[in-house]
């Protein structure tokens, strides 16, 4: 390859994010000052050893006025001044509440499960969902309050705080948060499709609607996950709410890390849930070694550079040098990009080794174990997964023929969900003679798990389906129900759900003697329960 086409490519790559990021400042805004809503809100902040965090946080949320609130603190078990700190607060204003988490279930990550307990805790229409060392701006609360208002607003929308920012580690990799956010991610989309994928948040600082966030079982439904910015997004828009992001750098600031080996272990822990995912790392790789790097190399390794080679590392500064002026990042940071890339792609990559190795990830003193061993076990007929225990309050999808279908709950129906990716078809279609028997008395729903096809294949896979089945098949493009589901891949899986939506039987694999006669049964009884 050529010096001339490897400067196009590189030309051609820096310009993506660089034109991207440009269209996506239109719409990621910072919220209007002087807006005001009477919607009462719930600050929801979960603390496990957080008492050098954890007053500034109470009195950062204490100074907003003009609005309805209460501010709970959920202890998390912390062995350090924590509670002690909260009550000595909550003493003086009776806004604060301290409340104490249970133990932590098996299978849960810490955080989710401790937003999942505030979130039943909390008795306001809003929730806001914000780390003990996020400090809110006094106007905060009724700003974001007036953005959910009305008829367009997002059920669940999320603000990237201005990150305050200390170690030449922070400075170095922290603002690439930015520029992955606006420049890979087209926000204009976010308001024309519920499609998962085009969605982002900053698990920092969340508000969500209370009714859309029990509809989709919240934090439940994530519970596994060490990355609830990417996460609940998605699970709202997998159950058909519209989500939202704006520019909180006046809103709040945030000092996630205080060391170096805690941004490479903060930022390696969830690595593999978002850009270091398996699926996504490789062309991720190539595009920012091609377009961020590449350009700098070109320059730095040819006498008289070509006015392309120019471009591109003009283009590739473009981002970082608006974000030195729009949120206030170092320069240093900006001149020292290719480096920041360089850095920020080893954390993602030594992060999916220790996934796949079955290592677990630590953080606030608790291991978690890689998800990433299921890379490795779904390849295998055997492989045990683990049971997500619940469903979405609320499953939109289309079907083969393009009408999209919803499944709620509460219902007046028990309901059955047939759910296979393409190698547990057939077990599915052994499943179905059992089940006609009950089609008039029971809401049966087949589900194709079909995340990662292309999206030049889809038509096709359309047609083929369109011939294979008359019924309605539900297609579940991105994985993001079949995944909250908690399902096992490469066999059919069936699901009893109650008429409020829990999880009365599963099974696995195809109808034998056992399998069949157990889930009959308890389909029989959930059906007599209901008379």
């Amino acid at each position: 390859m050529t010096r001339e086409t490897l400067s196009m490519i590189a030309l051609v790559l820096a310009a993506i994010p660089a034109v991207l990021t440009v269209i996506n400042l239109l719409v990621y805004r910072r919220l209007r000052s002087g807006m005001e809503s009477g919607t009462a809100i719930s600050v929801l902040i979960p603390a496990r050893n957080e008492e050098m965090n954890i007053r500034a946080a109470m009195t950062s949320v204490l100074a907003n006025q003009n609005v309805n609130f209460e501010l709970i603190i959920l202890d998390d078990h912390s062995t350090d001044a924590t509670p002690h700190l909260v009550r000595e607060m909550a003493a003086k204003d009776p806004r604060i509440r301290l409340e104490q988490a249970p133990p932590l279930p098996e299978g849960w990550c810490g955080k989710q499960h401790a937003c999942h307990v505030l979130a039943r805790h909390a008795k306001h229409p809003l929730l806001v969902f914000v780390d003990a060392d996020v400090r809110l701006a006094p106007d905060a609360l009724s700003r974001m309050a007036a953005f959910m208002d009305g008829a367009d607003a997002p059920a669940l929308a999320s603000g990237f705080p201005r990150q305050m920012l200390g170690t030449f580690s922070e400075r170095l990799l922290l603002p690439m948060i930015h520029f992955v956010l606006l420049g890979w991610l087209p926000m204009h989309f976010m308001k024309w499709t519920r499609r998962p994928g085009f969605s982002a948040g900053c698990g920092q600082l969340f508000i969500a609607r209370r009714d859309a966030y029990r509809e989709t079982g919240g934090h439940s439904m994530i519970r596994t996950s060490l990355h609830d910015g990417v996460k609940l997004p998605r699970l709202f828009r997998a159950a058909g709410f519209s989500t939202g992001l704006f520019d909180a750098t006046d809103l709040a600031t945030c000092r996630m890390y205080h060391s170096h080996a805690e941004v490479w272990s903060g930022l390696g822990k969830n690595a593999t849930e978002g850009l270091g995912a398996p699926g996504a790392i490789v062309p991720m790789t190539l595009l920012l070694v091609g377009g961020q790097v590449l350009p700098f190399v070109l320059l730095a390794t040819t006498p008289v550079p070509s006015a392309t080679v120019i471009a591109a590392c003009w283009l590739a500064w473009l981002p970082r040098l608006i974000a030195v002026v729009k949120f206030r990042h170092p320069m240093v940071s900006a001149l020292l990009h290719p480096l920041g890339i360089c850095a920020l792609l080893l954390i993602q990559w030594l992060a999916l080794f220790r996934r796949l190795r079955g290592k677990p990830s630590r953080w606030k003193n608790r291991d978690y174990q890689a998800a990433g061993a299921s890379v490795l076990l779904a390849l295998l007929p055997f492989a045990s997964h683990a049971d997500a225990g619940e469903v979405p309050r609320r499953i939109d999808l289309p079907d083969q023929h393009d009408k999209r279908h919803v499944i709620a709950f509460p219902a007046g129906h028990v309901t059955v969900i047939s759910l296979s990716d393409r190698h547990g078809r057939e077990q599915a279609g052994e499943w179905i003679p059992a089940l006609r028997a009950y089609r008039h008395r029971v809401a049966i729903h087949g589900i194709a798990d079909a995340k990662g096809t292309p999206a030049f294949m889809r038509s096709g896979i359309l047609k083929r389906i369109r011939e294979a089945h008359e019924e309605p098949l539900l297609i579940d493009w991105s994985g993001e129900v079949s995944e909250s589901i908690g399902y096992r891949p490469r066999v059919a899986n069936l699901l009893i759900l109650g008429r409020d939506g829990s999880v009365l039987h599963r099974a696995e694999g195809p109808p034998s003697e056992r399998n069949l006669e157990m889930f009959l049964a308890v389909l029989d009884h959930s059906l007599a329960r209901k008379k």
